[in-house]
């Protein structure tokens, strides 16, 4: 089984779920040209699961139940949001 690493964009909206090949190693959460994205390792192959997401802003209250995976910098840094995953919904 061979792994690599995956990204994908997340919305701009406070919690989402976003599909993953299960087994899916988050890494880190930062911004790539104004958008939100996580990468994570995983076997392509392997089915896919649901995995899910909340972004807080600064001051804002986090889920206690997340792991969190960084913070992305938008606008020039007047936007900052943290990135959080529960990997089992």
């Amino acid at each position: 089984m061979t792994k690599t690493i995956w990204k994908t964009q997340l919305k701009p909206s406070d919690v989402q779920e976003i599909s993953v090949p299960e087994g899916a190693e988050f890494l880190t959460a930062r911004e790539q040209h104004e958008q939100i994205c996580v990468w994570f390792r995983c076997d392509p192959l392997a089915p896919k699961v649901k995995a899910k997401v909340a972004i807080v802003g600064t001051g804002h209250e986090a889920p206690e139940d997340g792991r969190y995976l960084g913070t992305a910098s938008l606008q020039g840094g007047l936007m900052m949001f943290h990135v959080f995953v529960k990997e089992s919904v």
